[in-house]
């Protein structure tokens, strides 16, 4: 199955059986209830141009969007159905979710499909990150708001 990274796609995706199963497996819940026996890590093992597999494990803090904050907020699985082309499948869509967990870098290269490359790294979001970003885009307004 291929992989697809993709920033114009919110949401993980997943095919017919796979997103059934995968549907059936974390069920929408009150948010202060997730555990990892109810809703288990999620590892996307992908295979690098070397023949690598890394694994890239994702918790159901960040597979699971809340509706609210507080008491009374409902998880629900940040997947979604989607149907690829027989031409181009069977494929998996990594989205936002994913993007916001792992740096990405991606290299078109010459242009090539054979020559595009992606390289994926864990995101750090502690204060000093942070702080780092807002200063780099001090002049775009979207990082102005208030704390």
């Amino acid at each position: 199955m291929d992989a697809i990274v993709d920033t114009g796609t919110t949401f993980f995706t997943a095919q017919g059986r796979l997103f059934r199963e995968v549907m059936s497996r974390l069920s929408v819940a009150p948010c202060n209830r997730l555990t990892e026996e109810s809703h288990p890590n999620i590892t996307y093992t992908l295979v690098n141009t070397a023949g690598s597999p890394r694994d890239f494990v994702i918790t159901n803090k960040q597979y699971m969007l809340a509706s609210s904050e507080g008491e009374e907020a409902e998880c629900t699985p940040a997947f979604m159905l989607i149907d690829v082309p027989r031409a181009h499948g069977p494929g998996m869509v990594l989205g936002e979710v994913f993007l916001r967990i792992f740096f990405s870098v991606f290299d078109r290269g010459s242009g090539r499909v054979d020559e595009a490359r992606l390289g994926l790294a864990a995101s750090i979001h502690d204060a000093s990150s942070k702080f780092r970003l807002k200063g780099l885009t001090r002049n775009q307004p979207v990082y102005h708001r208030p704390e």
